[in-house]
């Protein structure tokens, strides 16, 4: 027996469905079906994602665990971490960022919000070769009264 069975009958001893558990570990219900029709092994991440959500031992659903068994997995964020996490990240867009989007003429709006859409499309390499851009751009064609009214915020 693999460990999609093992998953599968997990998920049954519970009264849990495939969909149930894809929601709730954020994983596509695709992937959850694959690992148990082929029965095969689960990579760690999405092991890791499955047992915090089932309460269960990762060794269970998954063979390939970087830690050994005396050591304490990485648990997930709780309801409440994540709250404050949002709460943080309201609070950053309050304190500042909302300031300088605010001093945008209303035409440039649209141009703002298709800005943050493209950056957050991109995959790492590529955000970090805009933020190398900028720096270039910076240098050469930076505004001293926007710079002036950037670090009064």
């Amino acid at each position: 027996m693999g460990y999609g069975k093992n998953l599968k009958d997990i998920l049954d001893d519970r009264g849990m469905t495939v969909k149930e558990l894809a929601k709730k570990a954020g994983i596509a219900p695709t992937t959850l079906y694959s690992i148990i029709q082929r029965d095969t092994a689960i990579r760690f991440d999405t092991a890791l994602k499955i047992s915090n959500i089932l309460d269960i031992p990762i060794n269970s659903i998954c063979k390939n665990n970087p830690y050994d068994s005396g050591e304490t997995l990485p648990k997930l964020p709780s309801d409440k971490e994540m709250l404050m996490a949002k709460l943080q990240k309201k609070a950053y867009f309050s304190d500042r960022t909302l300031k300088l989007v605010e001093m945008f003429d209303y035409t440039e709006l649209p141009k703002v919000d298709q800005l943050i859409a493209d950056f957050f499309v991109l995959d790492d390499v590529a955000r970090s070769d805009l933020f190398e851009y900028i720096k270039i751009m910076k240098k050469n064609h930076s505004d001293s009264n926007r710079n002036n009214i950037l670090k009064g915020l």
